[in-house]
């Protein structure tokens, strides 16, 4: 303290202007050791996107698995197996996924929620600088490669007009499309002599096409296992013609599958799903939660995710919820189990596959309920919560992925088992009558 005191007298001998310029050149000091300078920029430097709120920084959340330990969401261990059709589908086309807008959306929480690359995001940008120019209802649709990153994105602007982009490593190419022509009803027809999948093909049905219709009986009819030789089946498409010639593929309206005495027929709406004759759902509906009541949310799903030392991405595929051991873990929806082992960093797993577009995982388990082969109920006990493999502390980790690819489960849109709306439904079904009757004296024909 002496110096500080030598300091003050010596100061206070000075006389007043003196005093003053001191003062003033100790503020100009403070000001300046206060000041943080800001990186230069410019009105060309690249704005930030915005992206969803439970997308948080490495060391901003409770971590309930080392960040080095992350899992790979490809590891053979825990991905669900592919039977032939799903080959042959994924052999000459990319599966298309789908959303639809709802209110509050942005195009970069979208991306988030699918863990698709912010950085095509930005190209989409650099070539639309409306393409982040989204509405609550539009529907877009997207195919990926082997790795996550896009191919193609189309965002339908109206019935009339759609942005469709296309990358690859040079960059993206994007054009507004627009629709022309007429549009007229087209009956394809086959009979399965190998395969449904090559028998369609040769009806003239696209990948697309069939994967559509695939997944929209996924519930009610497996293509995979349930079809056999002599099966037969006819599909209504909505084909656009300029000139009595076919330029696009078109959508499939309507398709009746008869396999033995048994007839499956669906009907497209115009929201654009799959129904039966009578107007109801053929989905099945999956739950965001896999406990009977809420848990707090330790970490949260976050591709994106940078470890906060080596900077590194180490995605986190899933949600993890801090649950006590022994927490009775649910069936997440109607589905197989297809595994339920161990693994050095998952711990106790089991993987349930639901239908032909969704699969659920559940790591770091106390006890497990359920074997391979079981079929499952949503709602159902499958396993005990734990801390299992590599863990930091109890949890339950929870994965959605659609078509294999890991997904938000807190925040994308979830499979609901809605009927056609009641005001709608009569004319919904005098359609769908027709249409059926039509199919049918075709197969009879």
């Amino acid at each position: 303290m002496k110096p500080l005191t030598n300091w003050l007298v010596v100061t206070a001998k000075l006389p007043r202007q003196h005093k003053l310029a001191l003062a003033s050149l100790s503020l100009l000091v403070g000001a300046a050791l206060m000041w943080q300078p800001h990186p230069f920029t410019s009105s060309h430097d690249r704005q930030p996107v915005p992206v969803s709120s439970d997308t948080q920084s490495s060391t901003a959340v409770e971590r309930s698995e080392p960040i080095e330990q992350g899992l790979e969401a490809d590891d053979p261990a825990l991905t669900v197996p592919e039977d032939a059709l799903e080959k042959d589908i994924t052999s000459e086309a990319p599966r298309t996924h789908q959303h639809t807008v709802t209110t509050g959306d942005t195009l970069g929480d979208i991306f988030s929620q699918y863990g698709l690359a912010i950085s095509q995001l930005y190209q989409m940008l650099d070539a639309n600088e409306k393409a982040g120019d989204i509405r609550r209802g539009q529907k877009m649709e997207w195919q990926v490669d082997d790795e996550g990153r896009l191919l193609t994105l189309t965002l339908y602007q109206s019935l009339k007009y759609r942005d469709q982009y296309r990358f690859d490593k040079g960059g993206v190419d994007y054009k507004r499309l627009e629709t022309k022509g007429d549009v007229e009803k087209v009956t394809l027809i086959g009979r399965v002599n190998s395969s449904f999948y090559q028998q369609a093909r040769q009806a003239g049905l696209t990948p697309n096409q069939i994967q559509n219709l695939v997944s929209a009986l996924q519930w009610r009819f497996d293509f995979g296992r349930q079809s056999h030789q002599g099966d037969q089946f006819a599909v209504q498409v909505d084909k656009e013609f300029i000139d009595n010639q076919p330029v696009s593929s078109g959508a499939v309206s309507a398709m009746l599958y008869r396999a033995g005495n048994r007839d499956i027929f669906v009907y497209r709406h115009s929201d654009g799903r799959f129904y039966d004759e009578r107007g109801q759902s053929l989905d099945r509906a999956l739950r965001r939660i896999p406990t009977a009541k809420r848990y707090r949310i330790s970490s949260s799903f976050d591709p994106h995710r940078k470890h906060p030392i080596t900077g590194r991405i180490s995605p986190h595929n899933g949600t993890d919820f801090a649950t006590p051991v022994g927490t009775s873990v649910l069936a997440a929806g109607d589905g197989v189990v297809v595994k339920a082992r161990k693994h050095p960093l998952a711990g106790n797993y089991v993987v349930i596959k639901h239908g032909r577009e969704y699969s659920t995982r559940y790591l770091h388990l106390h006890r497990i309920l359920v074997k391979p082969g079981d079929h499952v109920s949503m709602g159902q006990r499958i396993a005990q919560s734990g801390n299992t493999g590599r863990s930091t502390g109890p949890h339950l980790h929870f994965e959605l992925l659609k078509y294999d690819h890991p997904v938000n489960a807190m925040k994308v849109p979830l499979p609901e088992a809605h009927p056609v709306p009641d005001a709608e439904r009569p004319e919904f079904q005098r359609q769908a009558k027709r249409a059926h009757q039509a199919l049918s004296r075709r197969l009879n024909g």
